[in-house]
């Protein structure tokens, strides 16, 4: 019996070891997959570090260091409110250095929750090197709609082209290239943000190209403060009203008016004025404002303007036209009497019919065509 006991102990005690030690891999691997560094790219210029985690954790702090013969030469610390379950954050920073000498540099971040480090990864890149680039980001544009890029090969190559569009430090949208092929005349790339953007507000295009054999890459930005955007691209009038046709161009939501004004012929003289709202537009949108005159506009020349009226009250495109309104025609009685008077002339009744028929059709012709 003594020995069932203790054969029975010596199992319960294994059963023990065994389930501490599944708890203690399980814990270690939530350690490694919850809060990683999973990349981080630097130039002297910029440095942008993206973070994953298998589950949703908040209240991150980010500590960057830009290193250069062992001195710490700036540093950053930047707060991450959450970070998704199964997603990523990616975080830009922008380094302060007076003087950057040639030679190795190495970045080191660490991942901070409660003062506790979770994760940490060192990057390492050489600044002024003497080495002839594949290609050359001849320059960049970033606005309210996109960026654009123009990409200059010095040999033909393979690149993967990144776009990420910066709030801040945080990378509010990224988009990919892979395996774009640049052979011997310049390239011009443009990617549109696929985001909504708030008025007023200063944002950051980031282009980043990586030629498919080389380990570093070229990195641009230019800054912008966003605004809305809308043009015109038709114009119908007559004296009963116009409309035009308004395309937005911004991904700041354009929420404005259109304005039609008719002037008299000398432009000195407003003769009717209609204000109408506009659909909300994004890029690439369009819709059509129309506008009825209060009045029927009489026989004469008038001197249209059509403006668009942004969200803050400027006028983003203006437009001017003139509208030509010609004398009415109009068929009276006076035809069936003369019809009447001239009955013992069928020729004459012919001639009169076919001349009405043709004055009809001009004036309806006429109005068509305006």
């Amino acid at each position: 019996m003594r020995g069932l006991m203790g054969r029975t102990a010596i199992c319960i005690l294994i059963i023990l070891f065994a389930a501490t030690a599944v708890a203690a891999a399980q814990t270690g691997d939530d350690a490694v997959t919850e809060g990683n560094i999973t990349e981080i790219y630097s130039t002297i210029d910029t440095c942008d570090i993206t973070l994953t985690s298998s589950s949703t954790i908040e209240d991150l702090v980010i500590d960057v260091q830009l290193v250069h013969e062992d001195r710490i030469i700036d540093r950053e610390t930047l707060n991450v409110d959450r970070i998704n379950a199964n997603s990523r954050t990616i975080k830009v920073i922008r380094w302060n250095v007076k003087t950057s000498e040639d030679g190795a540099y190495k970045v080191l971040v660490q991942l901070l929750n409660n003062e506790e480090e979770i994760a940490s990864k060192e990057y390492g890149f050489v600044h002024g090197r003497q080495v002839i680039p594949e290609v050359v980001i001849e320059g960049t544009i970033a606005n309210s709609e996109g960026v654009t890029a123009v990409i200059r090969p010095v040999k033909a190559t393979l690149v993967d082209i990144d776009y990420m569009l910066v709030d801040g430090t945080d990378v509010i949208y990224l988009a990919k290239d892979e395996k774009i092929s640049i052979h011997t005349t310049p390239l011009t790339v443009h990617k549109r943000w696929n985001t909504l953007l708030l008025n007023n507000r200063e944002y950051t295009g980031l282009v980043k190209v990586r030629p498919s054999d080389e380990v570093n890459a070229i990195v641009v930005t230019d800054s912008f403060s966003s605004m809305d955007d809308a043009k015109i691209t038709d114009v119908y009038k007559d004296e009963i009203g116009a409309s035009a046709t308004i395309e937005g161009g911004s991904q700041v939501p354009f929420d404005g008016y259109v304005r039609f004004t008719v002037y008299d012929h000398d432009g000195e003289n407003v003769v009717e004025s209609v204000i109408m709202r506009s659909p909300i537009l994004l890029t690439g949108d369009d819709e059509t404002v129309e506008a009825i005159w209060e009045n029927r506009l009489r026989e004469g020349k008038y001197r249209l303007v059509i403006e668009i009226i942004g969200n803050d009250g400027d006028v983003l495109d203006i437009q001017e036209t003139m509208i030509d309104v010609e004398k009415s025609v109009t068929i009276s009685n006076d035809i069936t009497e003369v019809v009447e008077e001239n009955n013992s002339s069928p020729s004459f009744l012919i001639t009169q019919a076919v001349l009405v028929l043709a004055a009809v059709g001009f004036v309806l012709r006429r109005r068509n065509i305006r």
